[in-house]
């Protein structure tokens, strides 16, 4: 009896596995999805109170991942995506993963150019998050093609590295691309401001990277590096000045 219950068993597994196979197989294909959706003005909902705003952009927000989950696998078009990430960020101006996903997104459909609007949108509106102008430094630094890249770059990082909870690698990166890009006084400006990041928190190989940096840019001569070293008591504390000047006059 067991024996002849387990070949039931199997037989009905069987009946069904087939059923599941003529289904799919007879059952039409679903229509590809449209990478044009209409996407609502944001002034449509200027007058709801803020708490309703932000629920819509909730709603919204799932919208978006699954326009992007629909079409990023299959004819990777986003054409709606920058519309639909505007209308989350105006209804929710504080929802910083929304910017970062939009702009990464049109990153991978080949619109850095969009994905640059999207971030310098964001940092306006959150002007204290250091991650945008971080973001908006790589962009420029990977995506631009004109001669000034390295300086806008360094420009971004520099402005993220003034923010609070910004990693000190980050002014090292914005002096390392001024100085790439040929921009003397502003790398020498911004190297010694990693100096004094190096001195204050006892990094040892920051402080270094610094002083072997200054040294290639400031002048040579004696007197011109004085009148050089000069200029830059004011981005110096004054209670560090003494062991910058002994850093940066080494060997003199």
């Amino acid at each position: 009896m067991r024996a002849l219950r387990r070949v039931g068993a199997l037989a009905l597994v069987c009946a069904c596995v087939a059923a599941v196979v003529v289904y799919q197989s007879d059952r039409p294909a679903p229509a590809k999805p449209d990478p044009v959706v209409f996407v609502p003005s944001c002034g449509f909902y200027r007058n709801f109170s803020p708490s309703v705003r932000v629920t819509l952009a909730d709603v919204y927000w799932l919208t978006t991942i699954q326009y992007y989950g629909e079409h990023v696998n299959s004819d990777h078009r986003l054409d709606s995506l920058p519309a639909m990430v505007r209308l989350v960020t105006d209804l929710s101006p504080h929802f910083t993963a929304a910017y970062f996903f939009g702009s990464f997104a049109m990153i991978d459909v080949g619109r850095p150019d969009i994905a640059y609007a999207l971030l310098k949108s964001g940092f306006a509106a959150n002007p204290h998050d250091w991650h945008f102008p971080f973001y908006l430094g790589f962009f420029a630094y990977t995506f631009a093609t004109n001669s000034q890249r390295f300086e806008v770059a360094a420009q971004w990082y520099a402005k993220a590295a003034r923010l609070p909870g910004c990693p000190d690698f980050v002014s090292r990166l914005a002096a390392e691309l001024a100085t790439r890009g040929g921009s003397t006084q502003t790398a020498i400006d911004l190297w010694t401001q990693v100096w004094v990041t190096g001195v204050t928190t006892g990094d040892k190989y920051t402080r270094q990277k610094a002083v072997t940096a200054l040294d290639k840019l400031l002048p040579t001569g004696k007197v011109a590096r004085e009148h050089a070293v000069g200029a830059l008591e004011s981005e110096v504390p004054r209670t560090l000045l003494p062991q910058f000047i002994a850093d940066v006059f080494q060997g003199y």
